[in-house]
């Protein structure tokens, strides 16, 4: 009875080794459903009026979206000119705060002045190496070509340096402080710098307008710091 079942067993198993080595793939088509707007045997004319249906409203709402942003954007350009018109007439009747733009842009006059002031100098003191050339009129072409050769780069250098801290400044902020909360905080700054001028005088001996600019240095900042925070925060 066991040798039985063994010889039963050997033979299912050959049968299953047999079966793996000499299948046959064999491809049957299956029905696969399609879409219906590819289907061209059937009827369009619901696909249609639903397509049309969903164009018509699509364009009805994009209408009304770009009237709203226009109206909103309008409102605010509205409103941000008044507190600008307001707030510029303020400062215009503020004795105080006009003294203290008087005196930033004396003071940065003045700076201006002496850094010319110090190129020029420095120039002279270099263009000094010309008096070792014992012909006069070869050393003072010598003189005045090392003056203005230094003199022009010094100041082109500052020139140009300038310039590009500007474009860096205008790109970051376009980058990061381009938006509706920027042209509040400028509002509320000028505002907070004219109506309460006189207070803050009282407690910091400080430029109003330099107190202004420095405000608006901090808040770009400030901007640029947050956003590169949340771009780097895991999420």
């Amino acid at each position: 009875m066991i040798e039985e079942c063994q010889d039963k067993i050997c033979y299912l198993t050959q049968e299953r080794d047999y079966a793996r080595t000499h299948q046959k793939i064999v491809e049957i088509p299956v029905e696969k459903p399609v879409l219906y707007e590819k289907c061209e045997a059937c009827n369009r004319t619901a696909y249609q009026n639903a397509k049309a249906k969903y164009e018509t409203q699509k364009e009805r709402l994009a209408g009304q979206y770009k009237a709203k942003t226009v109206m909103f954007q309008t409102t605010l350009f509205l409103l941000a000119w008044y507190s600008l018109t307001t707030t510029l007439f303020q400062a215009v009747q503020s004795d105080m705060f006009l003294v203290d733009c008087k005196s930033f842009f004396n003071d940065l006059a003045s700076f201006i002045q002496t850094f010319v002031g110090w190129t020029i100098d420095a120039g002279h003191s270099a263009a000094q190496i010309s008096t070792k050339i014992p012909n006069a009129f070869i050393a003072g072409m010598v003189y005045w070509l090392l003056l203005i050769l230094i003199v022009g780069i010094c100041m082109a250098g500052t020139g140009m340096l300038a310039i590009l801290i500007e474009i860096k400044v205008i790109e970051l902020y376009k980058k990061n402080c381009w938006d509706v909360i920027t042209l509040l905080m400028i509002l509320t700054s000028v505002a907070i710098v004219i109506y309460f001028g006189e207070s803050i005088k009282k407690v910091l001996s400080v430029n109003l307008l330099l107190l202004f600019v420095l405000s608006q240095g901090a808040y770009v900042g400030i901007r640029c710091y947050l956003k590169v925070w949340l771009e780097k925060r895991p999420y």
